[in-house]
């Protein structure tokens, strides 16, 4: 049977994935970066009502917010290229159904919701994985008379 449908949003869902390794990474750095903190306290300096503490909190959260759609953009990466290997090798649909899924609540759960696409094309492929039958063949059927 062929599984050009799973195969396909398989790898639209780990491109879009890898997309949102690209998007978590440029949070960090930008995060990160000592240029962007220097111009947060400038602005900090010309808005009596910020505190360093706020600044500072918010900087933290988004470069942990870079760090989470990392790994949840790796991790759906993975889960993706292994469901796809086992869908294109037809021998375990069942199990590429799983890594779909799972995948699709990594990258759903985990980037908070900056990889929602990837995350609603896995879940498709995962269920197609699931509700997809392989047609009977003629010879396996069996007459009673």
């Amino acid at each position: 049977m062929k599984r050009t449908g799973e195969i396909t949003l398989g790898i639209i869902g780990i491109i879009l994935s890898a997309l949102g390794f690209l998007f978590g990474l440029f949070f960090l750095v930008l995060f990160k970066s000592e240029e962007f903190k220097s111009e947060m306290m400038l602005e900090i300096a010309n808005d009596p009502t910020l505190s360093y503490e706020e600044v500072d909190a918010v900087i933290t959260f988004f470069s942990g917010l870079g760090g989470a759609i990392i790994v949840a953009a790796i991790l759906g990466v993975i889960a993706g290229i292994i469901g796809v290997i086992f869908v294109k090798g037809n021998k375990k649909p069942k199990a590429a159904g799983w890594l779909f899924i799972i995948g699709a609540i990594l990258v759903g759960l985990i980037s908070m919701g900056s990889g929602f696409l990837a995350a609603l094309l896995f879940l498709i492929a995962g269920i197609m994985c699931f509700v997809r039958k392989a047609p009977v063949e003629p010879s396996d059927i069996q007459t009673n008379f």
